[in-house]
């Protein structure tokens, strides 16, 4: 998704020290900076990955679970907007053996690639801002809400009730948390998810370091159908011309762009 506007006046309670924050403009342009490093330089990987699907019902009480076992691919694009293709290699489903067809309470697809590509920021005349300091100046909180009313038609195609937070590293721009919610009804047209959400660890790749994704997290508007899963063991992946059909996955799988 992507950014520009309003500030918010941060005051710091009284301490030997206080660190300052970057302007929102200086954010922006680390936080872009850091993206496009990030896309760029960024190997196609295989990572281990375990998926919880759950469907609640009103009270939130779970009354269908399935846990899954699975090796994600991400690999490489030549498309600067959408830069990996997600693929799954099913290994378990609850235990057993996966079988070629079975079905989940929710799944969601591209969690993985989609968050981890942060997209591009130039949008940023879409979006109103608060920008709030945490752990003591360590990192920066960024909510981004989109507005209500724009002139720039390219905000029209963005999914209505937009709202992302971003938390980061002031200095550096690199992402640790983000999560991004749309308004229900958009979340129903489009589909995409209403809510997803990933945190970010260090992982080292051959001699480099990346912040990867460890763990996505997303459900529906009522909150009755929602996912996580978490990922280990992260490598880099050759990618060959012969690629391995993935496993089929509920016609309910949604993409959280």
């Amino acid at each position: 998704m992507k950014p520009f506007f309003a500030l918010a006046v941060v005051i710091f309670p009284a301490m030997a020290w206080c660190q300052q924050l970057p302007s929102l403009d200086v954010l922006l342009d680390r936080l872009d900076a850091y993206a496009k490093q990030y896309q760029a330089t960024l190997p196609s990987l295989l990572c281990d990955e375990q998926i919880t699907s759950q469907a609640l019902n009103e009270k939130g009480k779970v009354t269908w679970e399935v846990k899954i076992q699975s090796t994600l691919r991400e690999a490489r694009t030549e498309n600067p907007y959408d830069p990996f293709r997600e693929q799954r290699e099913f290994k378990r489903v609850d235990g057993r053996r996966a079988r070629r067809v079975f079905q989940t309470p929710y799944f969601v697809e591209g969690g993985f690639a989609g968050l981890v590509g942060f997209k591009s920021w130039e949008q940023r005349q879409c979006f109103d801002y608060v920008l709030t300091s945490g752990d003591n100046g360590q990192t920066v909180r960024l909510d981004m809400t989109l507005k209500t009313t724009f002139t720039n038609p390219s905000c029209a195609k963005l999914p209505a009730g937009l709202h992302r937070i971003v938390i980061a590293d002031p200095e550096t721009g690199r992402i640790l948390h983000t999560e991004r919610t749309i308004a229900p009804e958009a979340a129903e047209m489009a589909p995409k998810v209403y809510f997803g959400g990933i945190d970010y660890a260090p992982q080292k790749l051959g001699e480099q370091t990346f912040w990867l994704p460890s763990r996505f997290y997303a459900h529906d508007a009522e909150n009755t159908g929602r996912m996580v899963a978490t990922y280990s063991n992260c490598h880099r992946y050759t990618v060959e011309s012969k690629i391995l059909p993935g496993m089929s996955f509920p016609a309910a799988g949604q993409q959280p762009h």
